[in-house]
């Protein structure tokens, strides 16, 4: 085995390693950032994100849920690996989780999930939107505990999307599941778990 040993006094030597190391490391930036943008290209039937309605004032705060999390991304319905990265879903980002059903709203359509990200775009899904919420390890390519993240499935454009959230207080967490199961109406069928075994 032969090892290259350079000198101190050798600084064209150093200097030209340097720059290969460099360079290695921006053609491998370079190559994930191609990646992204080819994942992103092929993510065209995705539509964009509705716009965001302002959240509603609580007629009965305990009919509100409101708990921090961290988004962790999107991915396809199903598929915890296909990761989704147009409008900003692919964005990990801390998050504040809010849940109105329509008892705490002044009309049934202002019911829904808003969460607001720090950095990201915000995301609202409609009550009619929801297909389902279930705790799982696993969604946008990121593995986890048993349970340790919840995901909400949501029909967006004629997808379905599961959005990822970490909730560190696991009884916040079932709180917010079961604040999105009583919104009505989930899909009667249940959606398809996403994550690993």
């Amino acid at each position: 085995m032969t090892l290259l040993l350079v000198s101190t006094g050798d600084w064209p030597v150093r200097v030209l390693l340097s720059m290969c190391v460099l360079a290695a490391i921006v053609w491998c930036l370079a190559l994930m950032r191609k990646g992204w943008k080819r994942r992103g290209a092929r993510q065209g039937d995705v539509a964009a994100l509705p716009s965001v309605p302002p959240i509603p004032g609580s007629i009965d705060p305990r009919d509100v849920t409101s708990v921090p999390a961290r988004y962790l991304g999107a991915s396809r319905s199903g598929d915890w690996l296909d990761r989704v990265v147009v409008h900003g879903l692919g964005v990990p980002s801390e998050a504040h989780v809010t849940v109105r059903p329509p008892a705490a709203t002044a009309t049934a359509t202002a019911a829904g999930v808003w969460v607001l990200r720090r950095g990201a775009p915000d995301v609202y899904v409609a009550a009619a939107e929801l297909h389902g919420v279930r705790h799982d390890r696993a969604v946008a390519g990121r593995a986890y505990e048993r349970d340790g993240v919840l995901v909400l499935t949501w029909l967006h454009g004629g997808a379905l999307i599961d959005l990822g959230l970490r909730v560190r207080d696991s009884d916040a967490a079932e709180q917010l599941r079961r604040a999105v199961v009583a919104l009505a109406p989930l899909s009667s069928a249940p959606s398809t778990p996403g994550g690993i075994a």
